[in-house]
């Protein structure tokens, strides 16, 4: 039996709490524990016990004094890139891939097998898939990089982990969180590929004109399927069936 040593609201805080200053760091990195402190919310000592954990745990890392701080120096944060790692997997018409990025977002490991995956049975490439993931995580491991967890990108309909509807491969209803998760041993999310695209764009991509990141836009994805993502309000939207950026091939002047 699992004895509980603190109160679960109190443990939902920390956690949350956690969350806040790690998401801080990676946004201002370098920055310094006042400078933490001051935009969260949170008090100096809390923030202290809060990176003391993160740094513990991994995910953060002190470097030399920030430059901007007035006064006695004050020793900056970063987020670590030997700290955990995330395994990124897709299943396209005509390919596989894997990356395994760090923290920072620097790619570690990156490979995409070339095969014409149409006709072929789900299982078979779902195997293909995972034997895939198993080589990327063998690199991480000999990185000293431990895996989170992995996230496969697809070309299609997904529903919590499952892909409902792939009309280039012609899938159906494939419950593949499971079974790359069965395969792996990770925690495994399913996503549309372009819905993953668009929330890179926003991460990591253009920002709008007075340089603040986008957070309303359409991104659309043009492969051997045409697709989308909608992003309103730094939210991916879904619709009431999966498939708000489903574009496929319209038809505009049938003539």
């Amino acid at each position: 039996m699992t004895v509980r040593t603190e109160p679960a609201q109190h443990a939902g805080m920390r956690a949350s709490n956690l969350a806040l200053v790690l998401g801080e760091v990676a946004r201002t990195s370098p920055v310094s524990r006042a400078q933490v402190a001051a935009r969260t919310g949170l008090t100096k000592s809390s923030v202290s016990g809060l990176v003391s954990d993160l740094i513990s745990a991994g995910l953060i890392q002190e470097s030399a004094p920030a430059a901007t701080e007035r006064g006695r120096p004050a020793t900056a944060l970063n987020l670590a890139p030997g700290g955990v790692a995330g395994l990124g997997l897709e299943v396209n018409v005509d390919y596989l891939a894997a990356v395994v990025t760090d923290l920072t977002g620097v790619p570690r490991y990156h490979h995409v097998v070339r095969r014409d995956n149409r006709g072929r049975e789900v299982e078979e490439v779902v195997a293909d898939l995972i034997d895939l993931a198993r080589t990327a995580a063998r690199s991480a491991t000999s990185q000293g990089l431990p895996l989170s967890g992995a996230c496969v990108a697809v070309p299609g309909l997904t529903v919590e982990g499952a892909v409902v509807r792939t009309p280039n491969l012609g899938w159906a209803r494939v419950d593949l969180a499971d079974a790359v998760g069965e395969g792996t041993g990770l925690e495994v999310d399913v996503e549309n590929e372009a819905n993953l695209a668009a929330l890179g764009e926003m991460w990591f991509g253009g920002h709008e004109h007075d340089g603040a990141p986008l957070r309303d836009f359409v991104h659309v994805s043009g492969e051997i399927g045409i697709g989308g993502g909608i992003v309103i309000g730094g939210e991916v939207f879904r619709g009431a069936h999966a498939g708000a950026g489903e574009l496929g091939h319209v038809v505009v002047a049938p003539d």
